[in-house]
């Protein structure tokens, strides 16, 4: 690791989101605090960056990293919402922990990236969301090594995750401290994996939205 920033989560600085987007856009991987657990996170348009987390996190090429976006609307630049349900979910969780893995849209290039489907979500973390806004759509999977728990604040980052980034932002415990829920609309309704949003709280919203449950 090259640098490090203490801050807090909600009191950085537009300097220190300045100095995170130029080692970003440098092809740099850095570990960063969101709303669930550390991340290490990479451009999601640089294939280099991208390559190193896959590599780093000794993940397959053929398994894509989800996106985070800084808002609803830079998400509709990378996601089909055609789904009123996808639309209902995103207004109720986001910025929150819930991906939504829906059909691609648009032409921007996402290296190791399905040419037909995408995960993405918008994050309740103000520095990701200021981040992203500054730098670009970002890949931000947890900051541990296969088979270790997911890191909810710095003194349990594993130090090989430290030594293979470029930079960290100490910001404390992650408020959530659990990654986020995902759910797929691809084939009908699948919550993939039940993290900070419990399932039953997504099929009630889902409910709703098809007019099925008041609130």
């Amino acid at each position: 690791m090259k640098w490090r920033i203490a801050t807090t989560q909600d009191g950085f600085s537009p300097e220190e989101v300045e100095r995170c987007t130029r080692a970003l856009r440098a092809a740099r991987t850095g570990i960063i605090p969101t709303d669930t657990v550390y991340g290490i996170a990479a451009l999601a348009t640089d294939p280099d960056a991208v390559s190193r987390i896959l590599e780093i996190k000794e993940r397959p090429p053929d398994k894509p990293l989800p996106v985070q976006a800084d808002s609803l609307e830079s998400a509709a630049r990378l996601a089909a919402f055609d789904d009123p349900i996808a639309w209902a979910l995103a207004r109720s969780f986001w910025p929150g922990a819930l991906t939504l893995v829906l059909k691609r849209r648009g032409r921007l290039e996402l290296p190791f990236q399905d040419d037909d489907t995408i995960g993405i979500r918008v994050p309740a973390s103000a520095f990701c969301r200021a981040l992203a806004g500054e730098a670009g759509f970002l890949v931000v999977p947890s900051a541990n090594p296969p088979g270790m728990a997911s890191p909810v604040e710095p003194s349990v980052i594993d130090r090989r995750m430290i030594d293979a980034a470029d930079f960290m932002v100490d910001a404390g415990p992650c408020p959530g401290g659990v990654e986020s829920t995902v759910v797929s609309l691809l084939d009908g309704i699948k919550v993939l994996r039940e993290g900070a949003i419990p399932a039953e709280t997504i099929m009630r919203a889902v409910r709703r939205a098809a007019g099925e449950e008041s609130d």
